[in-house]
């Protein structure tokens, strides 16, 4: 496994508390829990793999290159992700997503979306992917309990787009470059913006720009870190340690050993 890890404690791009960039041909992780928080798995359409979502709720689902799939943990949930096939990389992004306090223990859900239902804005200037929130009209088919605007951005050589920003915004470049407020985003690279407007604008280089976006309002609130457990408080933090170590997070068997198909 390859990745690419960004923190909201030495970032400051809460309310996403982690995004990570990856590239798995195998099972690494197994099943584990989680509470809290929203997990969003969004595979590149590009990807050469598919992966492949389980939870303790029932929830079977196979994310395919250009899908998304959001696991509301709430007050918690075992989930599993693995590469469809092994052996074939799946190029994606996990992502967490904060709660508020009122928020922490709501009911966990599954929400999935194939590649065809992804909203798309594409015109000239190349195509814009809403993963949640919303761009140009266009609305994801599903909504966090945090509100978020996350954008797949791929522009054409030379092409100009301004997108709506909130107080806190931030790019993560792909491929190819971008120009915004004086400075390049490359690949693998982080741009957090002081925003001062609504907008932020983006300017493709030569070769094109394709970059994620994400902008929100920050919760404000204090953050209690526990692993896979994210809490407000600490009281919070013991009471789902307990309600854990009880089981009441269900469970969710590892999958047999496979070989590549």
């Amino acid at each position: 496994m390859r990745a690419v890890n960004l923190s909201a404690s030495s970032l400051g791009i809460e309310p996403i508390l982690v995004l990570t960039e990856f590239h798995m041909d195998r099972p690494i992780f197994g099943p584990h829990p989680h509470a809290g928080i929203s997990v969003m798995t969004y595979l590149h359409p590009r990807s050469a793999g598919a992966f492949l979502n389980r939870d303790s709720l029932g929830d079977h689902s196979t994310i395919p290159p250009g899908g998304v799939h959001i696991t509301q943990a709430g007050r918690g949930v075992h989930h599993d992700e693995v590469p469809l096939e092994t052996g074939v990389s799946a190029h994606g992004f996990q992502i967490w997503f904060n709660h508020r306090a009122a928020d922490r223990f709501v009911e966990p859900r599954a929400m999935h979306a194939n590649a065809h239902e992804v909203p798309e804005v594409a015109d000239a200037r190349g195509r814009v992917r809403v993963l949640h929130g919303q761009y140009a009209g266009r609305a994801a088919p599903y909504r966090m309990v945090t509100a978020v605007t996350l954008l797949h951005v791929d522009l054409a050589p030379g092409a100009t787009i301004a997108l709506p920003a909130e107080r806190m915004t931030f790019a993560y470049g792909l491929c190819g470059a971008a120009l915004s407020d004086g400075q390049m985003l490359h690949p693998q690279t982080f741009m957090a913006f002081a925003v001062d407007g609504t907008q932020c604008e983006f300017i493709a280089g030569d070769d094109g720009g394709e970059f994620l976006f994400a902008s929100a309002a920050p919760l404000d609130e204090p953050i209690v870190y526990g692993g896979p457990f994210v809490m407000t408080t600490a009281a919070q933090m013991r009471e789902t340690q307990q309600r854990y170590a009880h089981g009441e997070m269900g469970t969710l068997d590892a999958l047999p050993p496979r070989g590549r198909r």
